[in-house]
């Protein structure tokens, strides 16, 4: 039975236990007065969104062998300069994701397309006959943000219109 490692404990971090614990808050700390919905959206775009692309697309850039080994079990030293590129695409959307935190302007495109991508990358981990561990656990919290970001999205957007 393999232990829980750091990239499983910071997935968590950064879509449940920062989200939650942000909302809680805000909520009773801050006393905000903004809808339960738009302020879970807020720091699930911030946290799963920001956050954790931001961080995973710093590992990738700095470190790329982590995922191109763990992740897709891929030991081609050659894969490295794609799995780089792809860390500049999520610090990008971890970037937008962040700065949502201050501009809410921003949320929405950094949900949408940050989303997206998590949604997407879970269909790849999906069709992948031979996924490992690391890749199932990979799928399962890619979807559980795209899906958690689908329903806030239009719970915020039937709240609005």
């Amino acid at each position: 039975m393999k232990k829980v490692g750091l990239y499983e404990i910071s997935v968590i971090i950064f879509f449940v236990v920062l989200p939650i614990v942000g909302v809680i808050a805000e909520v009773f700390i801050l006393k905000s007065e903004i809808n339960m919905f738009s302020l879970m959206f807020k720091w699930f775009v911030f946290s799963g969104i920001g956050l954790r692309l931001l961080s995973a697309g710093l590992k990738q850039s700095i470190s790329p062998s982590f995922t191109a080994k763990e992740i897709f079990k891929v030991n081609e030293e050659n894969s490295f300069p794609i799995v780089r590129e792809i860390g500049f695409a999520n610090i990008s959307f971890g970037f937008i994701g962040v700065v949502s935190f201050f501009l809410p302007q921003f949320r929405l495109a950094a949900a949408t397309s940050g989303g997206l991508y998590f949604g997407l990358a879970g269909c790849l981990h999906l069709f992948n006959k031979k996924r490992s561990r690391d890749e199932v656990f990979a799928m399962i919290s890619d979807y559980f943000i795209f899906f958690v970001l689908i329903i806030l999205e239009t719970i915020n957007y039937i709240n609005i219109y």
